[in-house]
């Protein structure tokens, strides 16, 4: 009898550790979802600001959130440092949850570089040119 209860007793053990451990899973995939998702935003987001923005300079930052389409669980930050390098930014966009500014929350992060055309004051119009292609082999 005493080693039924002893085996009983293990068995208990063994399932609470499994039930555990498989919350501790459940706990870790809905965090890596979230940040799939926020990643997946602020890759979005990326191109969204790539597209449309006029002002992509080092040194700018914007922000806002995602009411245009209909989520607001989520605030984006894209930041633009100089990378030293002519014409070539550093384009940092972030996605975080609104109300958790814990530094354990999950955060999608998107960073990237940027080639900024430069702009010119003055506009020159180069002379078209006329030219003849020349053929390359001899006939015989």
């Amino acid at each position: 009898m005493i080693e039924a209860l002893a085996s009983v007793t293990i068995l208990g053990l063994g399932i609470a550790s499994v039930l555990s451990g498989l919350g501790a899973m459940s706990k870790v995939e809905s965090r890596m979802r979230k940040v799939e998702e926020m990643t997946r935003l602020a890759q979005h987001k990326y191109d969204e600001l790539v597209a449309t923005s006029t002002s992509m300079t080092a040194g700018a930052s914007q922000s806002g959130d995602f009411s245009d389409e209909n989520n607001s669980e989520y605030l984006w930050n894209c930041d633009i440092a100089d990378t030293g390098v002519t014409n070539l930014e550093a384009v940092t966009v972030t996605v975080t949850l609104v109300n958790d500014t814990s530094a354990s929350a999950p955060v999608g992060k998107v960073s990237t570089l940027l080639y900024v055309p430069a702009t010119s004051t003055t506009s020159t119009t180069a002379a078209p040119t006329t030219g003849t292609a020349t053929g390359g082999g001899a006939r015989g």
